[in-house]
Order: C-alpha cells, then sequence, then structure tokens
C-alpha cells in the first residue's frame, strides 16, 4: 500500500542477479574487442562492437525491468512479477482457442467488477462510476448492466474523444499507439451502449483536457469506481488531476492500460501523481487480461 513516498532505489540484490546473467559475457566481449582491435581486424572488431552494444542494451533492459518491479512491489505492498505473455497466454493472438482464454479472463473480469461494485453498495461508500476512454462501449455497457441488476441508483459517466486516440507522445507511450486508433462515434456508442434509455448514463464528448474541465463533469463530486482506458500518458495525466480531489475514500481505481515500465503510458502518469497525493493510499486488488490494473484508494485522515 502506497503512503506517500515514492521508492527511489531498486531491490539492489535483484538487480545483481539479472546484471549477472549478461555481465560475464559483456565483459569476455569487450577483452576480445580489444584484442581484435589491436590485430586490426576491422571486420571482426565491428562485428563485435555491435555485438557488445546489444549486450549493453540487454543489460540496461533488465535494469528498468527490475527498477519497475522493485518499485511495484513497494508501492502496493505485494510480490507481482512482471508476467512475460500478452495477454497472459502463449497461444497465438486470433486464434479460436486464443480467443476463448482472452474472452473467458474477461467474463470472470466483468464478474470481478460486479463484486467490487457490490461491496462499495455493502459498504455504503456513495459515489457516480465512471470510465475515461470507452471506445466501442464493452466496458461502459457492462457497468450500466451491473447499475441496473443492483439498482443502487448510482450514476455513470463515460468519456471519450469519440475521434480516436490523440497524437501519442513518442517517448513516453513508447510507440505502441496511434492517432485516431479505437475510434467510434457517439452515436455508434451511444447505441451500442443503450444510452437513451438509461437515463442514469450519460457520455460526454471531447479531449480530456477540454471536457474534464467544464460542465457536466465540474458538477461531479464524488466518484467510488474509476476506470481509465486513456491508454496514453498525456490523457492518463488528466484523468488523474480530474479525480485527486473526488475519489471518496473506499474507491476503486482501475487502469486497463497499465505499462511494465516506469517510463511510460498510464503507469509514468500515476507514478508521477502519487508522488502530489500525500494523504492517498493504493491497496493492490488484482490484474488481469490485457494489464487491467485494480486498486482500491484510502484516504488519510
Amino acid at each position: 500500500m502506497h503512503r506517500g513516498a515514492e521508492p527511489s532505489t531498486p531491490d539492489a540484490a535483484l538487480l545483481e542477479r539479472l546484471r549477472a546473467l549478461v555481465g560475464a559475457e559483456h565483459d569476455a566481449m569487450l577483452a576480445l574487442i580489444d584484442r581484435l582491435a589491436a590485430s586490426a581486424d576491422a571486420a571482426e572488431t565491428g562485428r563485435l562492437r555491435a555485438e557488445n552494444a546489444a549486450l549493453r542494451a540487454q543489460i540496461q533492459a533488465l535494469d528498468l525491468h527490475a527498477s519497475y518491479e522493485a518499485w511495484f512491489n513497494a508501492t502496493f505492498a505485494t510480490n507481482l512479477r512482471t508476467p512475460n505473455t500478452w495477454p497472459f497466454t502463449t497461444f497465438e493472438i486470433g486464434t479460436p482457442w486464443c480467443d476463448k482464454v482472452v474472452y473467458g479472463m474477461q467474463d470472470g473480469e466483468f464478474l470481478f467488477a460486479e463484486h467490487l461494485i457490490e461491496q462499495l453498495d455493502a459498504a455504503g461508500i456513495a459515489g457516480d462510476i465512471v470510465e475515461f476512454g470507452t471506445a466501442g462501449g464493452t466496458w461502459i455497457k457492462t457497468l450500466a448492466s451491473i447499475i441496473e441488476r443492483r439498482q443502487n441508483g448510482r450514476r455513470l459517466w463515460g468519456f471519450d474523444s469519440f475521434q480516436g486516440l490523440p497524437e501519442p507522445d513518442p517517448v513516453r507511450d513508447g510507440g505502441i499507439w496511434h492517432a485516431g486508433q479505437y475510434a467510434a462515434s457517439l452515436e455508434e456508442v451511444s447505441q451500442a451502449v443503450g444510452a437513451g434509455r438509461r437515463p442514469f448514463l450519460t457520455l460526454v464528448a471531447g479531449w480530456f483536457q477540454d471536457s474534464l474541465a467544464r460542465a457536466p463533469a465540474t458538477a461531479i463530486a464524488s466518484i467510488a469506481y474509476a476506470r481509465i482506458d486513456s491508454d496514453l500518458y498525456a490523457s492518463a495525466v488528466d484523468c488523474l488531476r480530474y479525480l485527486a480531489p473526488r475519489l471518496v475514500d473506499g474507491a476503486i481505481l482501475v487502469f486497463d492500460d497499465w505499462q511494465f515500465s516506469l517510463n511510460h503510458g498510464e503507469t509514468l502518469a500515476f507514478r508521477e501523481w502519487i508522488g502530489t497525493q500525500p494523504d492517498l493510499e493504493f491497496e493492490f486488488l488484482g490484474m488481469n487480461m490485457w494489464a487491467h490494473l485494480y486498486l482500491r484508494v484510502r484516504r488519510r485522515g
């Protein structure tokens, strides 16, 4: 559970163990390059220098990986290793068996989300439910169905540009997404989620930096369940800034595209944000599918 101070030093033993995987080979490579350079074997020297550069990059990647795991486990008081498959299966994406695994995981996550909302209801934790980034409407429709089944009277908000993603930052977003990705019009999503027959559901169009700074967003006083599916770093920054004064004690905070890196996307935005929120603590609840991270938010004092 995060308690304000962000860990700045990764686990030394873990880093040392990872470095050892490639360190010895790296040292031997350097020695061989020096001997070949002395004998003026330019072609072989060039090849080995390229191998050496690749090894250096591998060491750097291992360092970053270990730093992320050390930060994550210290921040959330857990011991979760970074998965090595995407999603968490080795089946090839697009095959019927992979689809069955993935959508089975999604069905399980729908049940988990309903379980969390049931807990909110049972504990008397009031507040609206919001999603930032509705895309085609799969999750906003699921959340609407949960509200109807539970008849808990909560308001549901879906914020989206309805033009797809804005232009990604080539550094902070890691080259994964592109502008316009996941575009679905307001009319398409409204029809898909049955907005016309659900008076408790409101879809709000606009870029987050604009829509969250004006009505009706500014009139939302308390939020008990927030789902950030912004994908991009800057968009997540806008969402977290908006949520800071509105997340109630005991609220659920979900990240749909958590990155296993300290320096990219929603993870970077969250890492920076928690340093400005000393009154908030975060309890790890689980992770599923394509790195959907579930946290419980606590307000101290």
